[in-house]
């Protein structure tokens, strides 16, 4: 028995050593595909960039030992280290919004100015501007309004207050000429007034020669007289008409002129004073419908007529005038030899005149008043304050006119004048 049982045990231990080699060898090729896929695995990327411990875990806890997992790890290629790429610039987003928000606060904080300033002291300045200058328009059309509301009243005055008055004479022609009515008679007139006269008639108004010639051709010729009839006849009259280049034009001028200074009367100039030339033009008349107005049938020819004219007519004005100077009382010998010639002074002497009447007068008024002519110093004259006072104002004049000397010219009449007045 008891070699039986130090038998045992051995036994039990050799089955028990026996027991594993058996199963590693039934196993062993279950563990040659665990480590092939073991091998596969750890070749992978995704768990090649993993982390070493890590992996080791997930290896023992497949049944792996750590022999085998440090031989796994040996027989994988070495690996290629990733691409370094460089790192990138911080992002420049926060400071371009700082910049814009910063830009922004400017700009508000600008404009808030800006609108303060204009508000505060622009906008009135302008305001009171603009009322200034519209209460200006406003006030100088006004006084435009006022001017021409002056002017037309003023029009309608003087309308009325000139209608009495002699109306100004357009062309005067003298009154020693204006008695004669031929050419003849105002060239006897003229030869007999100034004898030795070379050119007789260079003297006589062109007005004149124009009505004689106008009227003394009218007399054989009703329809009128033409330009050429009338220059032929005048400087057969007057040699110097047609000798000189200018006195021709000079008197067709005058023509003219008498022509259109005149109102016009059914295609007819006609002008006029108290002696009056009055000159008629026919033209052909456009309006043939009316035969009355075109008297003469000359297509190119101007014919010329003296048309006398009417009598002015005295003014209601002018007629008072002469109603009154008639009814002045005047003296029998004015009246039977006319006014008086009138004197001619100088101005100084007028002026003489004038002071010596107004001395007389304040010397008159001086002692017409009742008081003595001496006084004592200081001494009252009794009456009233008023008469006091005229008293010395007379009294202050006189002296001042007596004193002339002092602002009127020297002159030998004048101080002469002057000596005279003073002695008496």
């Amino acid at each position: 028995m008891s070699d039986d049982s130090p038998k045992n045990p051995p036994t039990s231990e050799s089955a028990a050593q026996d027991q594993p080699t058996q199963e590693a060898s039934i196993a062993s090729p279950d563990r040659a595909e665990l480590l092939t896929r073991a091998r596969g695995f750890l070749t992978s990327p995704q768990v090649r960039l993993q982390d070493p411990y890590a992996t080791r875990t997930f290896l023992t806890d497949k049944g792996l030992t750590p022999a085998e997992i440090d031989q796994l790890l040996r027989e994988l290629p070495p690996s290629v280290p990733p691409r370094t790429y460089p790192a990138l610039p911080p992002s420049n987003l926060p400071n371009l919004l700082a910049g814009v928000a910063r830009i922004f606060t400017w700009l508000t904080g600008t404009s808030a100015v800006v609108l303060y300033v204009y508000y505060r002291y622009l906008l009135p300045r302008l305001a009171q501007s603009y009322q200034a200058r519209l209460a200006l328009r406003k006030h100088q059309s006004a006084l435009v309004a006022r001017l021409a509301e002056s002017a037309s009243a003023l029009k309608a005055i003087q309308a009325e207050s000139y209608k009495d008055l002699p109306r100004t004479v357009p062309v005067y022609e003298d009154s020693q000429f204006a008695q004669y009515r031929s050419v003849d008679d105002l060239l006897s007139y003229v030869g007999s007034s100034r004898e030795g006269s070379a050119q007789p008639g260079t003297d006589i108004p062109d007005i004149t020669i124009l009505r004689c010639a106008l009227e003394e051709l009218g007399r054989s010729k009703a329809d009128g007289t033409s330009t050429e009839e009338l220059f032929r006849y005048l400087e057969s009259k007057f040699s110097w008409l047609g000798g000189e280049e200018g006195v021709a034009r000079q008197v067709w001028f005058a023509l003219f002129i008498a022509c259109h200074l005149t109102p016009i009367f059914s295609n007819r100039v006609t002008f006029g004073t108290s002696s009056m030339l009055v000159l008629c033009l026919c033209l052909p008349c456009p309006n043939q419908s009316h035969p009355s107005l075109c008297p003469l049938d000359h297509s190119s020819q101007l014919l010329w007529k003296y048309i006398p004219p009417p009598p002015p007519t005295t003014s209601s004005l002018l007629a008072s005038l002469v109603n009154l100077q008639a009814a002045l009382p005047r003296s029998q010998e004015a009246s039977a030899s006319g006014p008086p010639p009138t004197p001619t002074i100088s101005a100084r002497q007028r002026t003489l005149q004038i002071l010596s009447d107004f001395t007389g007068y304040i010397t008159t008024q001086t002692y017409t008043l009742g008081l003595p002519s001496i006084r004592g110093t200081g001494a009252t004259s009794g009456g009233s304050p008023v008469e006091d006072e005229l008293r010395r104002e007379i009294r202050a004049l006189k002296g001042l006119v007596l004193n002339r000397r002092s602002f009127l010219p020297s002159s030998t009449g004048a101080s002469g004048f002057t000596s005279t007045l003073g002695s008496s």
